[in-house]
């Protein structure tokens, strides 16, 4: 793994910083494979489509204190943090209701909160045409998801969304990978149209959010009149 030596700095990293949300790195076995702590419990092998929303909170929420603890560290090399690129309902270990760690960070390396967060929801969420929900409940489980982590923009997700793909069917293009480029073509027209029907609907969330926000401030001032007519 060409990775590996990062991987394990990181690691270390992550231990000392007293993050518990990633195996720790042991050492090395006779045949030099790396030897890791195991995470008890399971991963979700399936669409991200079946976890409950308090599950989706708690890795919004996880992947924050990782991208935090990233942030400004030696190993970001100056980016904004280190980004897993990996992170999805697959690499994530759970047990009874809470989650328990993120595995797999062979793929480790400094990058954006934004490109690393949007990969995580889209695949959390399952954003993908392959998924049974409606654009109205991917759309809200983006949004819960995005002010479980605090980011305050959830647009600039689909935008990620749409470029990853593309870039995707670009590289199976340039490599002549037929099987994979009839698929990511089905995708990323799939997504142009998916992803208008989610601005929409996030727009809406958003507004809704705010006229929330404004009625509970003009709660909070009437309430605080109130009490001082009352003094």
């Amino acid at each position: 793994m060409g990775n590996a030596a990062f991987v394990h700095d990181l690691l270390f990293f992550l231990e000392e910083q007293d993050f518990p949300f990633a195996p720790r790195f042991l050492g090395r076995d006779e045949q030099g494979r790396d030897i890791l702590s195991y995470l008890e419990g399971e991963n979700w092998p399936e669409s991200g489509s079946g976890l409950s929303d308090d599950l989706l909170v708690q890795a919004a929420r996880t992947i924050r204190q990782y991208h935090d603890v990233t942030a400004g560290s030696p190993l970001a090399q100056g980016h904004e943090i280190v980004a897993h690129h990996e992170l999805g309902p697959h690499n994530t270990i759970f047990q009874g209701g809470h989650l328990v760690g993120f595995i797999d960070w062979d793929d480790a390396a400094p990058g954006t909160r934004l490109c690393d967060l949007a990969n995580a929801v889209y695949n959390y969420v399952d954003v993908g045409h392959w998924s049974s929900q409606e654009a109205s409940e991917q759309a809200r489980r983006i949004h819960l998801m995005c002010a479980a982590y605090g980011w305050d923009d959830p647009l600039t997700l689909m935008n990620d969304f749409e470029a990853d793909l593309q870039q995707a069917l670009r590289n199976h293009e340039q490599a002549g990978r037929t099987g994979a480029i009839k698929s990511f073509a089905e995708e990323v027209n799939w997504m142009r149209q998916r992803a208008q029907e989610l601005r929409l609907l996030l727009r809406l969330w958003h507004g809704f959010r705010l006229r929330s926000s404004e009625h509970r401030a003009q709660e909070s001032a009437r309430s605080q009149t109130w009490v001082g007519k009352g003094a």
